[in-house]
């Protein structure tokens, strides 16, 4: 009985060994364990496998227009679909670090934003994007502006547009599919030197647990007292860009080419040339503000017949002021103060200051347009000309009518008398008409006379206070399209003239240079 018990127990243990052997031991020699540094990001979990890139929009619409352009070259150059975020018109706010982008940015969310401002709540959108501004600003998809499709057309580059909602990364609102954190990467050179490529994979609640291994970087840069400034010089090149896997590169501020390489294939220096020509560089595709535009073009002459000036004054007592060169300031009629004003202007300044720095003005837009038409402007304008005629009748030429008569007889001097002599479209910052400040423009008017704005284009009626009606896109009511698309207005009135000068120099200078003269 014994012998018999002892024979079931060892067949038993036969058995078991037998079963181990063709079942756990195969399967363990199939499955070696990967080194951790051989470890790949997990893939996406979209079902495609598309893969996608979008940025933060900030500042003016030259530096949102560059954040574009950079996001076309680093689409085409990892084969990824852009997820555009819409352009945002007035009320701007300049470069932030990362965290502070995208905080705006998705405070800037209307349909939440005006939720919170009925219900009267404070809280952080509110505090962002105050309720009595609500209507000073808007956004707009790009393709309502400009023409993407022929982008797409041309270089395969896949776009899609974030229309409706302002949820990112994880929250990605322009996309029906599931996103873990995984999923995501943040990258931003400008703002984290490490490029916070695992800032969203970060357990903030279990900050021991060993894939947590970025907690201590994350609360050295979120979390510090020192708040970054201005932005980092750190480049990411192209090889370091191809490593990333996730579904999503999330970039923050994207306005900086130098900051974002791409490689020199063919195809990638044909997109650049073809933007810096002929391509994602007219905002033309609004058909009533191209019918606008094209109405105060054919007042001042015709394409090619005039010329622009744009005149940041405010910038340019500020940079006198910080150099030493504005002496004088003007407080309570024209007694002086040494103290400089935070947010200078030309009104602080005395007459006296006023009309030497527009002299410098002066001197500087003879130094820089183009020779023929210094040479022209120097000139005596010639007798037996209506111009001429017109400027010696001894009297200012403020009334609409007067103004009108003066812009026909510029026109016609240009075109039948001296075509180099300049016919001016005048931009600035203070929003007046040369005309009525001869204390800030007297120097400017006295050189050339054939300066005129879009104060005058309203006057006359050329330039209307409902030409955006019947524009599908523009369907607020509250919002004064026409007021707030003033800059895009000048962009494509500027972009047909014969040549422009800005001073100082702002990103639009290098917009404008990309503007195709056809």
């Amino acid at each position: 009985m014994i012998r018999i018990q002892r024979l079931i127990y060892y067949i038993l243990i036969l058995l078991f060994f037998a079963f181990i052997s063709f079942t756990i031991l195969p399967n363990l020699k199939a499955s070696p364990v990967l080194p951790l540094q051989e470890t790949k990001p997990k893939a996406a979990s979209n079902a495609n496998g598309e893969k996608y890139l979008s940025w933060f929009p900030h500042s003016d619409f030259p530096e949102q227009q560059e954040a574009f352009r950079n996001g076309l070259r680093l689409a085409l150059e990892t084969k990824r679909t852009i997820i555009a975020p819409m352009l945002r018109i007035n009320k701007i706010y300049p470069w932030l670090p990362f965290e502070e982008l995208a905080q705006r940015y998705e405070a800037q969310d209307k349909p939440q934003l005006a939720k919170a401002c009925d219900a009267k709540l404070k809280n952080w959108r509110t505090e962002l994007e105050p309720c009595d501004t609500m209507n000073d600003w808007f956004e707009i998809p790009w393709s309502s502006i400009m023409d993407l499709d022929i982008i797409k057309k041309e270089y395969g580059i896949r776009i899609i547009e974030r229309t409706q909602g302002h949820g990112w990364g994880v929250h990605e609102s322009a996309l029906n599919t599931p996103i873990t954190p995984e999923d995501v990467a943040i990258i931003d050179v400008m703002s984290f030197k490490e490029n916070g490529t695992n800032w969203e994979r970060i357990d903030t609640e279990n900050p021991e647990k060993k894939e947590n291994r970025f907690s201590s970087w994350i609360q050295s840069h979120f979390l510090s007292k020192q708040k970054l400034t201005e932005p980092l010089k750190y480049v990411l090149t192209p090889e370091k860009l191809l490593e990333r896997n996730e579904m999503i590169l999330q970039f923050g501020a994207l306005n900086s080419a130098a900051r974002y390489a791409t490689s020199t294939s063919e195809i990638q220096l044909d997109l650049r040339k073809a933007m810096m020509k002929t391509r994602f560089n007219v905002p033309n595709q609004l058909a009533q503000l191209t019918e606008q535009s094209d109405a105060i073009v054919s007042a001042l002459g015709g394409k090619f017949q005039y010329s622009t000036l744009i005149l940041n004054l405010s910038k340019l007592v500020a940079l006198d002021a910080r150099a030493g060169t504005v002496q004088k300031l003007a407080v309570d009629g024209d007694k002086q103060q040494e103290t400089i004003p935070e947010n200078l202007s030309m009104e602080y300044l005395s007459e006296t200051a006023k009309k030497e720095l527009m002299e410098a003005v002066v001197l500087e837009i003879f130094g820089d347009i183009p020779i023929n038409q210094a040479v022209s402007a120097a000139m005596p304008i010639q007798s037996g000309s209506k111009l001429a005629d017109l400027l010696n009748l001894g009297r200012s030429l403020k009334t609409p009518s007067d103004r009108r008569q003066l812009l026909e007889a510029c026109v016609d001097y240009h075109k039948n008398v001296e075509n180099r002599y300049p016919v001016y479209y005048l931009m600035n910052d203070m929003g007046i008409s040369p005309e009525t400040r001869p204390d800030i423009f007297g120097p400017l008017l006295k050189m050339f006379p054939c300066i005129f704005s879009a104060d005058d284009m309203k006057k006359w009626h050329i330039q209307t206070d409902t030409w955006a009606s019947g524009q599908p896109e523009l369907n607020d009511p509250a919002i004064q399209y026409e007021k707030l698309l003033q800059p895009l207005l000048d962009i494509l009135i500027a972009g047909k003239g014969y040549s422009f000068f800005e001073i100082p120099t702002t990103p639009l200078t290098r917009f404008l240079n990309w503007s195709p003269k056809v």
